[in-house]
């Protein structure tokens, strides 16, 4: 339960926050909500390694920024455009990483960018399955497929140990 102080705070936090007012009452109510949730939804410890390369974050930051500005003009262009939506397709992208955060975190960015939705991350077999606006070609299931994996570089470049990164990238320096 030590460890747990943190995560009690917060939800006793969300708690005051959602009732919108701050008695007595409602924060030890909230106090009580949180150490029964804790309690009966105890959080697993995560054997997570990462850290933080600074260079490689603002890399992968501005490249996502800039895949995001693409992505929206792309996405308002086949909104507007008269011939209608492209053929869409849904793909199976097979990561390098085998690090659930590393992942995580590649999905996340992946499907924050227009144009793309994340169906499915399969952390034991090491995949994502993403549906994929614009797939009207071989070439673009390859670019979008090619641009996936960049992006899991950049990311293990920016925040994976060592070894993750030299496994990945193939030993590239950051």
């Amino acid at each position: 339960m030590r460890r747990a102080w943190p995560v009690v705070l917060i939800l006793t936090v969300v708690w005051i926050l959602l009732w919108g007012a701050v008695t007595p009452t409602i924060v030890v109510g909230g106090v009580l909500a949180a150490v029964a949730v804790v309690a009966v939804f105890p959080f697993p410890t995560a054997p997570w390694t990462w850290v933080v390369r600074p260079w490689p974050t603002l890399v992968l930051a501005a490249r996502f920024l800039w895949d995001l500005v693409r992505a929206s003009i792309e996405v308002s262009w086949f909104a507007l455009r008269p011939s209608g939506s492209p053929p869409s397709a849904l793909l199976r992208i097979d990561l390098r990483s085998r690090s659930e955060l590393l992942m995580t975190i590649t999905s996340e960015l992946v499907c924050l960018v227009p144009g793309s939705l994340l169906v499915e991350l399969d952390a034991e077999q090491g995949a994502i399955y993403v549906h994929v606006m614009s797939a009207a070609s071989d070439a673009d299931i390859e670019s979008f497929r090619r641009s996936v994996l960049d992006q899991e570089q950049r990311v293990v470049r920016a925040f994976g140990p060592r070894a993750e990164r030299d496994a990945v990238c193939g030993g590239e320096p950051s």
